[in-house]
């Protein structure tokens, strides 16, 4: 990388995941190259207008490098602004990718883990990760049921127009962690599938309306 682009470089450290990072910047249409710094180069994954297009991790490339980097343990991580790849190998949703990541990370669940190897997420202290445009938001969820909607009587408060007074509810139990659509005017998704009800496993992917979410946690028993 050249001096040019080092002065559009944002440093992100290890704040956040690739996972929520590639979800912040599709959410936000942003164009440009996440490159992660405390592995051996090449280490990229490139977005345009917010999708996966290109991704380099080693001698992996496509799809196979950017599911390694998503899975990567304790990445340090920088976003090049409006860099662009040279060839475009992949061609699904960053929604469908950060899934396919997800469910390779539970296939490995259990070998030992190295920092090109996705880590173990505690089935204890689940948590809903939020993301509103650029911000992001952590809830907690407690044991028993709360309630997720846009007004403020509920528990878990997501302020956005896609989002009804009362949308759903969680729960958590000894059995695991159980999501409810409550009749919500646009729907709730898991996985880019619309849902009545379902148990929630690691990282999984809920979309509240237009409102994008990571679940960590909770296993299912």
């Amino acid at each position: 990388m050249n001096s040019d682009l080092r002065r559009d470089t944002v440093r992100l450290g290890n704040l956040l995941s690739i996972a929520e990072q590639v979800q912040a910047f599709a959410l936000s249409r942003k164009t440009g190259e996440i490159y992660i710094t405390n592995v051996p180069a090449p280490a990229r994954i490139n977005l345009v207008e917010g999708e996966i297009v290109d991704a380099q991790f080693g001698l992996r490339s496509g799809l196979e490098a950017a599911i390694a980097l998503i899975n990567l343990r304790d990445p340090q991580t920088e976003f090049i602004v409006g860099e662009r790849p040279k060839r475009q190998t992949i061609s699904m949703p960053y929604l469908q990718i950060l899934c396919e990541a997800a469910r390779v990370k539970d296939e490995q669940t259990g070998e030992e883990t190295t920092d090109t190897q996705p880590i173990r997420i505690s089935p204890t202290n689940p948590y809903l990760r939020v993301t509103l445009g650029t911000e992001i938001k952590t809830f907690p969820i407690r044991p028993g049921l709360a309630y997720i909607g846009r007004a403020a009587n509920n528990e878990i408060v997501i302020v956005d127009p896609t989002i009804s007074q009362r949308h759903a509810s969680i729960e958590y139990s000894r059995n695991g962690v159980f999501l409810k659509d409550i009749g919500s005017t646009n729907g709730t998704y898991v996985a880019g599938q619309q849902i009545k009800e379902r148990w929630l496993s690691v990282q999984d992917s809920i979309q509240f309306g237009g409102v994008h979410c990571l679940f960590i946690g909770g296993l299912k028993k």
